[in-house]
């Protein structure tokens, strides 16, 4: 099917720039408007922004195999999220079956992060064997073959319920040393770390991503005894380390991420960590209303939209998903930013009122439209 959307204000991420434009889907990619073609739907997009579809880098979506896992496409389209990132659920154990039964089944793009312990994230009673004596090498070196730009990442977890501090320096350790041998970056969650986050970052490459970035939770968070963003992430900023904000349900500090903004500490990446307890519920509810907090904690549209566009988009190799320019993908997405009270709230029971709202409106996969507000059209 084609569709041409009219009178919108469209934001190319890939280019940074924001141009009052109609564009058409054509075949399934951008295209230029056509002069007396028929178009199976006319979008009439006057005071919305349209954008490359969403990329949520941090979501656990492996349906009915780990017991905190979302329908992909049933939390995607509707937010305006056209690529997900899975963020560890599975290990080398269970890969090939989240490939068969959900990757290969969802309309949703989804790409992966392989969590270092073979058995995965599969419930809620007991956590991963992250020991790195039983990492399977061989295998997840293999799965990253046979997986290209499938798997973007191997992820693990330095959390003291986990790993005590001597042992998470080695395992970590052990899977950049995986992560070098795949050609892959690693991801790490941090929250209720084994080790003060500046030394987990000293220990990563450029390129590596530290997720939860603004939690509270334990000893060691990215703020110092005195409120102050720690040298040492400053440091690792500089040398090429990217923080991930990966909002969640328990995993993320109002008073953490606004003290640490304030000091110009901004996230690199902006995704919401999707998961079955909090779908639609605060405090983490969606993908746009995370990124409509940043906009109230002082962030620009522009930079907003990067952390959940350009930056994931380079990190899964596919930059051209970015782009709104003739040929890229036509994965699309249609917003209203409403002006209204919002209110946001955290586990901690801190509150923080907004102002602004990014309303999706319409979403768009390979150039099919895969939702729609009942009233837009």
């Amino acid at each position: 099917m084609d569709f041409l959307i009219e009178n919108g204000c469209l934001y190319d991420s890939a280019a940074h720039t924001f141009e009052k434009r109609n564009i058409a889907l054509i075949d399934g990619r951008i295209a230029q408007p056509i002069p007396g073609h028929t178009y199976r739907l006319t979008i009439d997009a006057s005071g919305c922004l349209v954008t490359p579809g969403l990329i949520d880098y941090h979501v656990h979506c492996f349906q009915y195999g780990t017991e905190n896992a979302v329908s992909p496409d049933a939390t995607s389209f509707c937010c305006g999220v056209t690529t997900v990132v899975d963020g560890g659920s599975c290990g080398a154990g269970s890969y090939e079956l989240f490939h068969r039964s959900t990757i290969s089944m969802s309309r949703v793009r989804i790409c992966s992060l392989l969590l270092a312990a073979s058995g995965g994230q599969s419930n809620e009673r007991y956590p991963e064997n992250l020991d790195p004596s039983l990492f399977d090498e061989e295998k997840i070196l293999s799965l990253f073959r046979r997986f290209p730009g499938e798997l973007t990442g191997i992820k693990t977890r330095i959390s003291r319920n986990i790993l005590s501090p001597d042992l998470a320096k080695v395992s970590l350790a052990r899977t950049v040393e995986m992560a070098e041998k795949a050609g892959t970056r690693v991801v790490v969650h941090v929250t209720d770390c084994s080790l003060p986050l500046d030394q987990v970052a000293a220990l990563l490459r450029p390129g590596d991503v530290i997720c939860h970035v603004y939690h509270n939770r334990g000893h060691h968070t990215c703020l110092d005894a005195q409120g102050k963003v720690w040298d040492g992430l400053w440091a690792a900023k500089e040398r090429g380390i990217l923080f991930d904000a990966s909002n969640g349900r328990s995993n993320f500090s109002l008073s953490t991420c606004r003290t640490a903004i304030a000091q110009g500490f901004l996230p690199d990446i902006i995704s919401s960590d999707q998961n079955a307890s909090s779908a639609f519920l605060p405090p983490l509810h969606s993908l746009p209303r995370i990124l409509s907090k940043y906009l109230d904690f002082g962030l620009s549209l522009e930079q907003v939209l990067d952390a959940a566009i350009a930056k994931p988009a380079a990190l899964v190799g596919m930059p051209e998903l970015a782009s709104l320019e003739v040929g890229t993908p036509a994965d699309v997405a249609i917003f209203q930013l409403r002006q209204k009270p919002v209110s946001y709230q955290d586990v901690n029971g801190d509150r923080f009122d907004g102002t602004q709202v990014l309303v999706p409106m319409m979403t768009f996969k390979d150039g099919e439209c895969v939702y729609c507000q009942a009233d837009f059209v």
